[in-house]
């Protein structure tokens, strides 16, 4: 499982917005409803950003997808089948016809009995591709935000200098190279960041030498 899945990086509500393709008032609805939260940070007034963690867009996603076919009422039955934590494999939501019953069906894992008559309605819900596709889109994202970048965001790690689209701060990786990591450690301790984010806290270094 790489780092990328990490609260290590936060995304905002516009982010989650184009790697969920949900709207900002569904979110809104669904945070304030407390169906789907967002982890990192909560929004606490004016000024103060939503943060969302790279499983919550799991979780955003895979509830969009199903949104169209069940009811929320029923999705919110499934929360604790969304808040798995893989191995992300092939699940499969079913929803009877009876009062909207949901239950889980893993691979490998006899689907419960059902009584004769009984609708059920299944959909195929690939983890797997989900998350691969919100990795590509993440790492899109953070390309246009500036790979090398280094930002103070209000609501990340306190407002203090981090590597722009994470919550890596400039003095960890300072620490780290004072303690003479070289960058192929310090990229292996963290996966998200590129030699060019590395470079930029040297330079800062020397600006502040």
């Amino acid at each position: 499982m790489t780092e990328i899945g990490t609260v290590t990086l936060a995304f905002t509500t516009r982010e989650a917005q184009q790697l969920s393709g949900l709207s900002a008032r569904r979110l809104q609805y669904w945070d304030e409803t407390a169906f789907i939260r967002p982890s990192v940070a909560a929004r606490l007034g004016r000024g103060s950003p939503r943060l969302y963690s790279f499983r919550d867009l799991i979780q955003l996603r895979i509830a969009a997808l199903l949104r169209d076919h069940i009811s929320l009422q029923a999705l919110r039955r499934l929360k604790e089948a969304l808040d798995l934590e893989a191995p992300f494999a092939e699940v499969r939501y079913a929803s009877t016809s009876e009062g909207e019953t949901v239950y889980l069906v893993q691979p490998g894992v006899p689907e419960a009995v059902r009584r004769p008559g009984q609708i059920v309605m299944t959909f195929d819900v690939p983890l797997d591709e989900i998350r691969s596709d919100l990795e590509l889109r993440i790492t899109e994202l953070r390309r246009r935000r500036g790979i090398g970048r280094l930002e103070k965001t209000r609501g990340i790690v306190s407002g203090q200098l981090a590597v722009a689209g994470t919550r890596i701060t400039t003095a960890a990786i300072g620490r780290m190279l004072k303690a003479g990591w070289d960058e192929g450690r310090i990229l292996a301790e963290y996966p998200e960041l590129a030699p060019a984010d590395i470079e930029a806290v040297r330079r800062l270094g020397k600006k502040a030498g």
